[in-house]
């Protein structure tokens, strides 16, 4: 199913991937941008947290980063009360770094491996 842009300034709805993992961003930006998504990519919280100020209209993270813990990016949509939705994406499993992710009510949590249908799955709000 291919997106067409009905955002408000009618562009294609901005995905932005956040994963240091350089085969797995390749796939997830070939494969978002055939389904007509515009997909920005950041490989650490760093470069991440520049990208949120853009409000993408969702964010896919995930929490394991050179930088820190992908979870300072969720934190930060949350406190600037950005609409972007947040869908984690992650090996981690820890259970008190779950329970403190879901603190911060993600959209959705994914756990690795995912398959690239169960992300556009998550890509838009549920109806």
């Amino acid at each position: 199913m291919t997106r067409s842009g009905d955002t408000a300034s009618d562009r294609p709805p901005r995905v932005l991937v956040v994963e240091d993992d350089s085969a797995t961003t390749h796939a997830l930006e070939l494969l978002l941008r055939h389904q007509g998504y515009d997909v920005l990519m950041a490989s650490s919280v760093e470069e991440a947290l520049g990208h949120v100020a853009s409000e993408p209209e969702v964010v896919l993270l995930d929490l394991m980063l050179p930088d820190g813990d992908g979870m300072r990016v969720l934190e930060a949509v949350r406190e600037r009360g950005l609409k972007s939705r947040v869908v984690v994406i992650t090996g981690v499993g820890n259970a008190d770094h779950l329970d403190r992710v879901h603190l911060l009510k993600p959209d959705a949590l994914l756990k690795k491996p995912v398959d690239f249908f169960q992300i556009l799955e998550k890509l838009l709000p549920a109806a």
